[in-house]
């Protein structure tokens, strides 16, 4: 006995309408890893100039807080684990308010780079929070949550990928 096959038609179109690909939203330039590989060597020197800056301020501030401790005073690891926690902090700090005020730190100014959300606009206050706690946590395994940025497929560092921000160019 002969089997007839029929083909069944299955008209997807009552089901679900036409796909409209040209009202879908495209990811900004910035957020992609391509761009901010471009960006990897701009951003490592504005962290070097950073740290300069609040190096130099907190080595005058080191320099006149030790010529005024007393000579029976000695400088053991408490009072150095003291001086290193109060550098973390100070950089924290200068990173916070930086990021609150400007979306950018000096360096980031010198090398024309700017902190933005995941829509391009300046940092909203808490983002700016959430952004400095990243640079603590990037700061302290001796700086490997900016190194993550070489190994990383988005090429992100650590304050990026906490606080969900991004890093441009700006003219």
């Amino acid at each position: 006995m002969q089997r007839k096959e029929r083909r069944r038609i299955i008209d997807l179109s009552k089901i679900q309408p036409a796909l409209d690909f040209d009202k879908t939203t495209h990811a900004d330039e910035f957020t992609l890893p391509a761009y901010q590989r471009g960006l990897l060597i701009a951003r490592a020197y504005a962290f070097l100039v950073d740290a300069l800056i609040v190096s130099g301020v907190y080595l005058i501030f080191v320099v006149f807080t030790v010529s005024e401790m007393s000579a029976a005073t000695t400088l053991d690891r408490t009072i150095l684990g003291i001086y290193g926690t109060a550098y973390l902090l100070f950089l924290a700090v200068y990173f916070f308010l930086f990021m609150l005020s400007m979306s950018q730190t000096k360096g980031m100014r010198y090398y024309g780079l700017m902190a933005v959300n995941r829509h391009g606009a300046p940092l909203e206050p808490r983002e700016a929070f959430v952004r400095s706690f990243g640079y603590l946590i990037s700061i302290i395994p001796l700086l490997f949550g900016f190194l993550w940025a070489f190994v990383d497929p988005e090429h992100l560092t650590w304050t990026d990928k906490v606080s969900g921000t991004f890093v441009k160019r700006i003219d």
